[in-house]
């Protein structure tokens, strides 16, 4: 029996390099259309399924009833809608400016934008490598861009987690009845509100902090030694340094950090809110806050992205929860609602942050193609 004999890479021509590269290159295309085309289609299921389940819900359901609502809106609310849309896009990226020193809000919009349009396609974390790549060609070093990025999420899934608690509070407090579904959202938003509470605690303090470290590493050490791999490495160290690396480099800016990720959350409800009001529901059928305590319980329902731009998932979340506040009656009304804030936070992200990055890539390219050139004549001058 023979082995096949791998050539080594020397042995090759350059001819032939090229052409193993060329199908590599084409092999690796083919992956990744694959892997759109499957991301694609799953985000379309998932708007079928979710119109599905609509229809299934709701009787009184009228896509003409539905469209007339949308065409009911006037100028001025249009204009007030578009506005709003401009103050959260900038608070968004305030909110990214503020978490590295130096960065204009400009800078910050852009950072926010071209990623956005990016994860509103694909589901995951697939922003946080663009971001950091345009902090990094905006001069900043990479220990720099990779703490903002990961501070970015920190505030991101932090106000997704406090909002449900808020929502909870306000319920309580205001003696609000609470039965059934309601009363479960509740205390599950109790139960998160007290999890936040205790990593808070944990990461308050560097000995807290360290036996929490030592106590992962116990656990990971255990289900690596069942899978019959090397222990891991020291956590409690690696949690210690970056606790205290994200405390310098953030002590002046998380004040204005958590402004922003507050403002930007207030925003995007009011993007809810005038919808909801612009579309037909009066506040006698849903008052404000408890159109609030919908978008808080929404945001915690996505804090993981099961699809891309929460397809599906929002959709039915919104238009279920807030059709229960309001009375099926309003259910086309609510329906043209969601589907004008969905258009508005999810689906013009995709065009403009897309269109963002592509234009960002270009500069990109033409400013090291010209400082490359400039090198270049420096070094024939030289000469």
């Amino acid at each position: 029996m023979t082995e096949s004999i791998e050539p080594h890479p020397s042995d090759l021509s350059p001819e032939e390099i090229d052409e193993i590269e060329e199908v590599t290159g084409q092999k690796s295309t083919i992956k990744k259309l694959r892997s759109a085309v499957f991301r694609g289609v799953l985000v379309v299921g998932a708007l079928v399924l979710s119109g599905f389940i609509l229809l299934s819900t709701f009787d009184d359901l009228d896509f003409q009833a539905i469209i007339d609502s949308v065409k009911s809106l006037d100028d001025a609310e249009f204009i007030a809608l578009i506005s709003m849309w401009i103050i959260w896009v900038t608070c968004q990226g305030l909110l990214t400016g503020a978490l590295i020193r130096g960065l204009p809000v400009r800078r910050g919009v852009i950072a926010y934008l071209g990623p956005a349009g990016v994860t509103s396609v694909l589901p995951g974390p697939s922003d946080l490598p663009f971001r950091h790549k345009m902090f990094t060609t905006w001069g900043y070093s990479p220990s720099e861009a990779t703490l903002a990025v990961a501070a970015g999420g920190v505030f991101s899934i932090g106000i997704k987690l406090v909002l449900p608690v808020v929502a909870a509070i306000g319920l309580l407090v205001s003696n609000t009845p609470i039965d059934g579904t309601m009363r479960t959202i509740v205390v599950v938003a109790v139960l998160v509100g007290v999890g936040v509470l205790g990593v808070a605690y944990v990461f308050g303090a560097e000995r807290r902090t360290a036996w929490m470290g030592r106590m992962l590493t116990a656990v990971w050490a255990f289900v690596l030694r069942l899978l019959h791999k090397p222990d891991p490495p020291d956590l409690a160290a690696k949690m210690i340094d970056a606790r205290a690396e994200s405390i310098e480099r953030l002590r002046d800016r998380w004040i204005i950090a958590t402004w922003a990720t507050v403002i930007t959350a207030g925003s995007r409800f009011a993007l809810l809110l005038m919808s909801v009001r612009f579309t037909g529901t009066p506040d006698s059928a849903i008052s404000w806050p408890e159109v609030f305590v919908v978008y808080a319980i929404v945001q915690g329902l996505t804090v993981l992205p099961i699809t891309a731009g929460d397809a599906g998932v929002s959709e039915v979340a919104y238009i279920g929860l807030l059709t229960a506040a309001a009375g099926s009656q309003y259910v086309n009304q609510i329906t043209a609602a969601v589907l004008i804030f969905r258009v508005l936070t999810w689906v013009i992200i995709i065009p403009i942050g897309l269109g963002t990055l592509a234009v960002w890539q270009r500069v990109t390219a033409r400013a090291a193609r010209a400082a490359k050139s400039e090198t270049g004549n420096l070094e024939q001058s030289s000469r």
